[in-house]
């Protein structure tokens, strides 16, 4: 099978295709045999290595990157056509990897590399995944291969679970565009704009976007990041959504955690550093990073720029630690037309993440965040009639303090970049160098997607058990009490074990309860996947009255309907079997080349440009038969596959 083309062998494939609801309520006895495994076409376990990255929850999951021209392509050798699908050879992803055990030295080698290989051809973006030892340094590692890059590319930094690599990987086309939705957007998301074609997306910018890449922080709520997952298919219902919920960010062994990194603004109204207490739209926001504007010791590079009119094109400063300091958090990329005052900062050379050392020869890394605003009288887009920061906001009124005079025209400005070392360089994402927590980060692409996304590494066994009660636990955490088994209740143990011991398993290690998704518009149909039916959690713990408690805050808080609302539930058995043949088969993807899922030794192995992504979970759409896709969601146990044409 490893040797032949996966059109060779459809049978074969059909054979692994998951059974439907409906089959599972004829026969329980034929639930999910096990099935050989079958991989896409060019993937062999002694392929190259991969290491899986972020073992955090994996957005829309395993991806596999192509491209192809958007009319149909007749049928050639190398290429599969699979269920009526077309599937054209993939370009693989250019990847930079390093093995040294050294960090510097491993920075260096990858930088090397991406930079012979951007010569070929500027890339759509990058994404650089580190080692878990090495992830407190993500973004002082991102910041200094970010000069690799060519403007305009953006650069993702996560870390990846199981990994003992760095790598860079590479897809080309078109720039994407990057964005960043912090909690507040996250939760005006879900305000009416899930079923919304017309309302623009808190967070997202506005566009034809034909896909979309997202990485989500794991402290965010999984109820914030389903808003951005429902209102962009309201917005985007033709755009494929996924992506990885990224592990947390920790120290390295015997690394110190530094104060700052818990730090942020008061919010007694003692001082105006949030945009909530301006009319500028400058200020700290929750997921920006916290940096020490003072520290020489982490300067990375220096810049200058000189500005004859105002505004400047900066978006948003923000604080660094103690208020004190400036840094550029937003910026608009480019100028809308010849002469664009907005424009000037990006025409300059100025960057994200760069921080205001000196205004007109004086050092300015020290001041009052307010001060420095008042200096610069670069007005936020937001209000760009406030001149000074002493009126701004109702969290200052009361407070006096004395306006510093506005800059006289033209102002020269030199800008520092300062690694992240410490503090929100512990943060789980990274773009462009920069630290972003408690939000979700994405890439809006230009060109479509495919998908394919499947329950991985388990599969049911036993009966569909019918629900008899079940609800939220006092302590926390979501419970099924009892089942109904031919006939009479039982508590939801006695069936787990009787289901077991039917099937021949020795532990209960790994095993998972499926919860029914909601149907929302037409019934499923055969050939829809796992991933469609089931929401997968795993088996946390029994009480003492024999209850199965849930790895699950409750239905209501997973999206899943009321608490109460819980009709029948489906066992789950942890299996070896490999499923990216059959996800290949699934979606009509074959040869992939970017994979995202929850178990890293089912992703392992792959030929060249083969990127793998390991997390906790998968946000993204599953097939609900006949190749439609179901909408995006999160998946706990799952691995999809994503072409990008």
């Amino acid at each position: 099978a490893e040797a032949m083309p996966i059109g060779a062998f459809p049978r074969t494939l059909r054979g692994l295709a998951p059974v439907s609801v409906s089959s599972l309520e004829r026969a329980p006895e034929v639930l999910a045999p096990r099935a050989p495994s079958a991989r896409p076409v060019g993937v062999t376990a002694a392929g190259a290595a991969t290491a899986a990255a972020g073992a955090g929850a994996v957005v829309g999951a395993a991806l596999a990157l192509r491209r192809s021209k958007r009319r149909s392509l007749p049928h050639r050798p190398g290429s599969s056509r699979i269920a009526g699908v077309t599937a054209c050879r993939a370009l693989h992803l250019s990847i930079a990897e390093s093995a040294n055990q050294d960090m510097e030295a491993a920075v260096a080698e990858v930088a090397q590399k991406a930079a012979a290989m951007v010569a070929s051809g500027p890339p759509s973006f990058a994404v650089l995944c580190v080692p878990p030892r090495w992830a407190s340094s993500l973004a002082t590692m991102a910041q200094q291969l970010r000069q690799s890059l060519p403007a305009g590319a953006p650069l993702v930094g996560i870390q990846s679970a199981g990994a003992e690599t760095l790598r860079l990987a590479f897809a080309p086309g078109p720039p994407a565009v990057p964005f960043f939705a912090n909690k507040e957007e996250l939760s005006q998301a879900g305000g009416g704009l899930a079923k919304s074609a017309s309302a623009s997306v808190p967070g997202v910018p506005d566009g034809n976007h034909a896909a979309f890449l997202l990485f989500a922080d794991p402290m965010v709520p999984g109820s914030l990041t389903r808003n951005l997952l429902e209102a962009l298919d309201g917005r985007y219902p033709q755009a494929v959504k996924a992506g990885i919920v990224v592990l947390p960010a920790k120290s390295a062994e015997g690394e110190a955690e530094a104060d700052l990194d818990d730090w942020e603004p008061p919010k007694d109204g003692s001082r105006q550093l949030r945009p909530r207490d301006r009319s500028d739209g400058h200020g700290w926001i929750r997921g920006d990073a916290v940096v020490d504007t003072t520290d020489g010791t982490r300067v990375l590079g220096e810049h200058s720029a000189e500005f004859s009119r105002r505004p400047f094109g900066v978006k948003r400063y923000c604080p660094g630690i103690g208020g004190k300091g400036a840094m550029i958090m937003d910026m608009v990329e480019k100028a809308r037309y010849k002469g664009d005052a907005l424009g000037q900062a990006a025409e300059k050379g100025l960057m994200l993440g760069m921080v205001v050392k000196s205004v007109n020869g004086t050092d300015v890394r020290s001041w009052d965040f307010e001060d420095i605003m008042d200096l610069l009288g670069d007005e936020g887009i937001a209000d760009p009639d406030s001149k000074s920061a002493a009126s701004w906001g109702e969290a200052g009124k009361g407070v006096t303090r004395q306006p510093v005079p506005q800059a006289e025209l033209p102002i020269k400005m030199e800008l520092v970049q300062l690694s992240a070392a410490g503090g929100s360089g512990l943060a789980p994402l990274c773009l462009d160098g920069t630290p972003r927590r408690d939000g979700v980060l994405g890439l809006a692409l230009q060109g479509p997607a495919k998908c394919a996304l499947d329950v991985a590494g388990c599969a049911p066994f036993g009966p569909l058990l019918q629900v008899k009660q079940s609800g939220l636990l006092p302590t926390g955490g979501f419970a099924v009490h009892s089942v109904e088994v031919s006939g009479k209740e039982l508590p939801a143990a006695g069936a787990l074990k009787m289901a077991a011991k039917a099937a021949g398993l020795a532990s209960m290690k790994g095993i998972c309860v499926g919860v029914q998704r909601p149907v929302t518009g037409a019934p499923l149909s055969e050939g829809s996947s796992l991933a469609s039916q089931w929401a997968l959690f795993p088996l946390l713990n029994v009480t003492k009255e024999g209850g199965l408690v849930l790895r699950c805050k409750g239905l209501a808080a997973e999206g899943l309907g009321a608490d109460d609302s819980l009709k029948s539930v489906l066992l789950f058995r942890p299996v070896d079997d490999e499923d990216l043949g059959r996800l290949a088969s699934l979606g009509g993807l074959a040869d992939a080349s970017l994979a995202f899922g929850t178990r890293p030794e089912a992703l392992s192995g792959g030929p060249p440009g083969f990127f793998a992504v390991a997390g906790a979970a998968v946000l993204g759409p599953a097939m609900a038969g006949g190749g439609k896709l179901a909408g995006t969601c999160l998946h706990r146990q799952a691995t999809a596959l994503v072409a990008l044409e």
